[in-house]
């Protein structure tokens, strides 16, 4: 049966009391011995128990966790703390929109479709199914729907009565971020620099490909018959296909820079959020240094291409100027990628 983790504020009990009640236990049959959920005596800490240590073990062996979210849990450090170490040990996240919270103020959990309303009932039929599939013990059809509706009616009440959490309101730019805003800014600005890199990389590609081509089309040419202006036909040709990467430089390289600085920069910020032990830190530093090494491998294949350019004959005007141009765009790229390692060795050392 699953493990679960329930992250949530104290200040939210009530309403989540119901959500582990109906919804886990009766609804999907977990075992309060599966659900660690620190509000409730028989799910929670131990008398006398390590708290954080306590924390830190149960998200580790979770399959799945919670994310309650309201006004209450984003003020809560011990919450955003819990948040960060679920995100960090790549773990199955559910978030759930409490009463009365706005979509806007989550926009990366939202933008990524992991946010639900904790009323909605579509999502928790999704929730049931998603269990159904991986484990053969849940509650009939039957049972399910009852509990369901028992909840959906419970939250109804709660709206209607007001006691449901008070709304959170979406930041105001001269208020301090917190750790949901820096992760939706960090998810973007990689985002971006991800789509501009793949641009890059496939005019390079394409660039190969068309020199392949016009390399076998001056091969080609008939030695005994042969006609200059067939040959200078082909060289304009492959001077106009190395303005073509050089237009894209142009206009890509200096976004790259900036996204790239502006994700390791929200990165930092996220890791000042909250503390994280040291086995975090390690595991974060390995995927930190895979993104370092494909960082890496690009820049060795624009200075291969650098160097390929070195190489090539000067034959006409046009092709001399493409050249000596493209050459100035690796040069510029192979810039950006040695500030993206050093931003990114920031992160490491951070």
């Amino acid at each position: 049966m699953a493990k679960i983790f329930i992250s949530h504020s104290s200040k939210d009990k009530e309403i989540v009391d119901l959500f582990k009640n109906i919804i886990l236990n009766a609804g999907l049959g977990i075992l309060d011995n599966a659900i660690t959920y620190t509000s409730a005596p028989e799910t929670g800490v131990a008398t006398g128990g390590n708290i954080p240590q306590y924390i830190k073990d149960n998200i580790a062996d979770s399959d799945f966790v919670f994310f309650m979210i309201s006004d209450n849990y984003r003020k809560s450090e011990v919450c955003l703390n819990e948040m960060g170490a679920a995100w960090a040990l790549d773990k199955n996240v559910k978030p759930l929109l409490l009463h009365n919270v706005s979509f806007k103020s989550v926009g990366w959990l939202y933008g990524m479709n992991l946010c639900a309303k904790i009323d909605d009932a579509d999502r928790l039929d999704e929730l049931r199914d998603e269990f159904l599939e991986k484990y053969d013990s849940c509650p009939k059809t039957v049972v399910w729907n009852r509990q369901k509706a028992e909840f959906l009616a419970k939250m109804a009440t709660l709206t209607q009565n007001n006691t449901a959490l008070i709304c959170m309101t979406p930041i105001k730019e001269s208020e301090v971020f917190g750790l949901l805003d820096y992760r939706e800014a960090f998810d973007n600005h990689l985002d971006l620099f991800r789509q501009i890199a793949k641009v890059l990389t496939d005019e390079m590609d394409q660039l190969k490909d068309k020199t392949i081509i016009r390399t076998k089309q001056l091969s080609s040419l008939n030695t005994q018959a042969y006609s200059p202006s067939q040959a200078k036909e082909i060289i304009m040709g492959s001077a106009q296909d190395m303005n073509q990467m050089s237009d894209a430089i142009d206009n890509n390289a200096p976004k790259l820079s900036k996204h790239f600085k502006a994700a390791i920069e929200n990165a930092i910020k996220m890791q000042q959020c909250f503390d994280t032990d040291q086995d975090t830190k390690e595991e974060n530093r390995k995927v930190l240094n895979s993104l370092i090494q494909s960082i890496i491998s690009a820049k060795d294949a624009t200075i291969q291409g650098k160097d390929v350019l070195s190489s090539m004959p000067s034959m006409i005007k046009s092709q001399i100027a493409a050249r000596n141009r493209l050459a100035k765009g690796y040069s510029t790229l192979i810039t950006v990628y040695d500030e993206c390692i050093t931003e990114a060795t920031k992160l490491l050392k951070a």
